[in-house]
């Protein structure tokens, strides 16, 4: 369910931001007279797809992976490194919320130049990445979890 609504705000944010960088173009080379906002709007969104898309990468477990290495493990030593990694995974993400927040806490009184919009708008793609992506781990850790508990059982 959260993915489909990621994947949603992904498509709808590239959207918009081609929308908007087509409008750029259109404004630089056909009218000669460049619109500020176009090139900052398109900069904010890529930030924030960055980051969604990064948590939806955590969801459907698509970041880059060592299976060359892992798989002449042992199942045992698999499960550990799973585990392992699961929870590298969780310092990062908590490190990503918790420093986000603070760099929110900084910036919440600035504004864009061109747009005129609190700059904290911005910054919490960070935590709001990170949150998804929390998210994501337990979830997954949960699964895994049960997984591995069923294969023990049998």
């Amino acid at each position: 369910m959260l993915g489909t609504v990621e994947r949603a705000v992904l498509a709808m944010a590239v959207l918009i931001m081609f929308i908007v960088i087509c409008c750029q173009v259109l404004f630089r080379y056909l009218l000669h007279q460049p619109s500020p906002w176009t090139e900052e709007l398109a900069r904010y969104l890529f930030i924030w797809v960055s980051m969604i898309g990064a948590a939806y990468g955590v969801n459907t477990q698509a970041h880059f992976g060592f299976e060359l290495l892992v798989k002449r493990l042992s199942p045992r030593l698999q499960r550990v490194g799973h585990y392992a990694i699961q929870l590298c995974m969780g310092l990062l993400v908590f490190v990503l919320v918790y420093y986000g927040m603070r760099m929110v806490a900084v910036v919440s009184f600035q504004v864009t130049p061109a747009l005129q919009l609190p700059m904290r708008y911005v910054y919490y793609s960070l935590p709001v990445s990170g949150l998804l992506m929390a998210f994501h781990l337990f979830h997954h850790f949960v699964m895994s979890c049960r997984q591995h508990r069923r294969v023990d059982i049998v």
